[in-house]
């Protein structure tokens, strides 16, 4: 029974969390008012910042997020500082007092009411697609359409180009020397399955235009791996020149 009386409180002061700061400082609201008809500005200063500062420190026991109840209770803290030194007219040490009283007050008040963890920070934006990835979904879209109208012809191209992507994936050092190539030919093939697409009539040179396509597709993937080619075999000579001239051959 104890258990369930002592939950049940808990419960209660979990919907209710914060609500008491401010009934527990509406004194000040009268003092505010006597203070006005008085003519004391200081009393109404000390009273209108007390009771401010324990609103605020109630809408942040209101979030009830994890550290939400120490900082409510140096918001506390401060508001009857403010109101003991202006208002109460207490000097300067004696409300200091008061605030490490109503300091650790407001935390043995709320310490046993649940706490939600901090959000966590917000995903990174995701990277910008690269090159490749980028040349991938263009010509995922032409080879789309080339499906769609049914045209080996476009179909082959795409293929072509197909394979000096996959080049490149495995190679992305030869990605400068083709980078051109893939911004020209690309860029023309989306024109023209575009065109097609919208039923354009294909005229009698574009089936030769397209086999130039594939063939300057495979004439560069020839190329680069001539170069590639090249590349090793003056690094092999290199290697052997500078054996020879240490004397281990």
């Amino acid at each position: 029974m104890p258990q369930r009386i002592l939950g049940a409180w808990i419960g209660l002061r979990g919907r209710w969390r914060g609500y008491g700061l401010p009934i527990f400082a509406s004194p000040l609201l009268l003092s505010a008012l006597i203070g006005a008809i008085g003519g004391e500005d200081r009393i109404v200063l000390g009273s209108c910042l007390g009771f401010g500062l324990t609103l605020l420190a109630a809408r942040v026991l209101r979030r009830g997020r994890r550290g939400d109840i120490d900082r409510a209770a140096w918001l506390v803290a401060a508001a009857t500082w403010l109101a003991a030194h202006f208002a109460a007219k207490l000097g300067i040490w004696f409300p200091f007092v008061l605030a490490l009283g109503a300091l650790f007050g407001t935390r043995m008040m709320y310490r046993a009411l649940p706490e939600a963890a901090l959000p966590p920070p917000p995903a990174p934006p995701p990277p910008p697609p690269g090159p490749i990835e980028e040349s991938r979904a263009r010509l995922a879209r032409i080879e789309a359409t080339a499906q769609r109208l049914a045209d080996p012809r476009l179909q082959g191209v795409a293929a072509s180009m197909e394979a000096v992507l996959d080049d490149l994936d495995a190679h992305p050092d030869r990605l400068p020397r083709a980078r051109r190539f893939l911004a020209v030919h690309l860029d023309g093939l989306e024109r023209i399955a575009g065109r097609l697409e919208a039923g354009a009539t294909p005229p009698a040179t574009l089936t030769p235009l397209l086999e130039e396509l594939s063939r300057t597709a495979g004439e560069l993937r020839e190329r680069l791996r001539r170069e590639e080619s090249e590349a090793l075999e003056i690094q092999v000579k290199v290697l052997s020149d500078r054996l020879r001239e240490e004397g281990f051959q």
